[in-house]
C-alpha cells in the first residue's frame, strides 16, 4: 500500500449523506491506508480503494468516538462532490 491518505468527516461518525474531504486521493486500482479525523476528535484507521472516478470505497477499522461510543468497523462508498475531488459525500454503506 502507497502512503497513508487523510480523510476528515463532518460528524463524529459516517452514515448516509455524511460529508467527508480528502485532500489526496488514491491512485486508481490501487488500495491506500487512510488515517480517518472525525469532528469530534476520534480517530480511526482505514483503506481506501478509488472504484471509479468518482466513487470511492472506504473500509473503516472500528473505534470509540470522543463519548467513548464504540463504532464497529464498516464498508462505505463514497461519491465525488465537486470537481476538484477534495469534497466526497457517503452514498451507503457497503457489505
Amino acid at each position: 500500500m502507497s502512503a497513508s491518505i487523510q480523510v476528515q468527516v463532518a460528524d463524529s461518525h459516517l452514515y448516509p449523506g455524511c460529508s467527508v474531504r480528502i485532500a489526496h486521493l488514491p491512485e486508481p486500482a490501487r488500495a491506500a491506508e487512510a488515517i480517518v479525523e472525525f469532528a469530534d476528535g476520534s480517530g480511526a484507521h482505514a483503506t481506501c480503494h478509488r472504484r471509479a472516478f468518482d466513487e470511492l470505497e472506504l473500509s473503516v477499522d472500528g473505534y470509540a468516538t470522543q463519548k467513548r461510543h464504540p463504532v464497529d468497523a464498516k464498508h462505505w462508498l463514497l461519491l465525488a462532490v465537486d470537481a476538484t475531488h477534495n469534497s466526497w459525500r457517503v452514498k451507503r454503506r457497503l457489505p
